[in-house]
């Protein structure tokens, strides 16, 4: 998604290249850091708006990348959603993400999700908590009875809901005031979203509509924050995650997501092969990884340890991922030992019978 300065009436920050380069080195040397796994997010407050800069680091050149930038809005709106598919666009950066979700009616949602790299993973089928936005393209509000609908379309999303409270939004950089726009707050069946939108864009006739308990209808881009609740600060280390941060890389191949959770003197062992350094660790990931593809190994589930010998990494109890080529049919197991602060010390892939595990349905 474009940023929607527009909605703020914040279009001159990015009016010229210059500016846009202007706001941006403000947002990487100002904003606060948000640590993703494949990259970060720069998050800068101006005012009730919230500008966010995708980053990440060039494997060849080991410079920072500048991918892109995204607006959001100061809100209290959280939705919990079901991830029905995945429908970022195949020449988007590696850092964007657009999902269907819904919220197990009839409802459903497309969302840009922002700061989508704090999460270990994204799966369909899977949950979601996404602090909300929508930008409308073209808004009415009227009087009378509302049932509430949210449905998808190719990019946007119609919405029809309850106002459940409307105020002005003020931008401003440090002390200088900018701009004020609208911020309505709406009920809707998949959960509250903020609206944002100049106040040209309210109908004159439809001005004293635009209260509590009226009715929203909107055409807009909905925005997704995924840097809320544990993940507000970025990515949360611990043995569960790393595992997650695991099994994604071993269904879809990107190594580069494991770098954050490996501790710099990492060891990774698989079979008799063992290899000590957070280079040679990934270097010897990856190619397990291709080997296992080319073995068409490619299920991979969490499970837990139910009987270990004493000599053997691991203990009874311990949370793994079984690998292995279809349900119930494992080949390996891998293990992920983790320190007091949840990066990883060690990982093991192994083969050995003197382990017994069972799959966490």
């Amino acid at each position: 998604m474009a940023a929607r300065f527009d909605s703020f009436d914040l279009q001159e920050l990015t009016a010229k290249p210059e500016d846009a380069f202007r706001l941006t080195s403000l947002i990487m040397t100002e904003g606060q850091r948000v640590q993703g796994y494949a990259g970060d997010y720069y998050r800068y407050y101006i005012g009730d708006a919230v500008a966010v800069v995708r980053t990440m680091i060039d494997p060849d050149s080991g410079e920072e990348l500048l991918l892109g930038m995204d607006t959001h809005a100061v809100s209290k709106c959280v939705w919990e959603c079901r991830v029905d598919r995945d429908l970022t666009p195949p020449n988007a950066d590696p850092l964007f993400r657009r999902l269907l979700v819904s919220g197990g009616g009839e409802d459903n949602a497309v969302v840009d999700v922002l700061c989508a790299e704090v999460l270990p993973q994204l799966e369909t089928g899977g949950t979601i908590r996404l602090n909300m936005t929508g930008f409308p393209l073209r808004v009415d509000y009227s009087e009378g009875e509302c049932k509430g609908v949210v449905s998808a379309q190719e990019d946007t999303v119609l919405l029809q809901g309850v106002v459940l409270d409307a105020k002005v939004g003020e931008t401003y950089l440090g002390m200088e005031p900018l701009t004020k726009f609208l911020s309505v707050t709406v009920k809707t069946p998949l959960g509250d979203v903020e609206l944002c939108h100049p106040m040209e864009m309210v109908k004159e006739g439809q001005k004293d509509n635009v209260k509590p308990g009226a009715v929203v209808s909107a055409l807009c881009h909905l925005s997704g924050d995924a840097a809320v609740g544990e993940f507000a600060g970025g990515i949360v280390y611990s043995e569960a995650n790393c595992l997650a941060v695991l099994r994604e890389f071993f269904r879809s191949g990107r190594s580069l997501r494991l770098r954050p959770v490996l501790r710099s003197d990492c060891a990774c062992t698989f079979l008799e092969n063992r290899q000590e350094g957070e280079e040679n660790a990934l270097a010897l990931l990856e190619v397990v990884g291709q080997q296992l593809k080319e073995a068409g190994f490619g299920t991979c589930v969490y499970g837990t340890l139910t009987g270990v010998e004493q000599e053997l990494p691991g203990k009874t109890g311990q949370s793994c991922l079984l690998l292995g080529d279809g349900p119930e049919q494992f080949a390996f197991l891998c293990l992920a030992d983790t320190d007091s602060l949840g990066r990883v010390r060690e990982i093991v892939i192994t083969n050995d019978s003197r382990y017994d595990c069972e799959p966490v349905l």
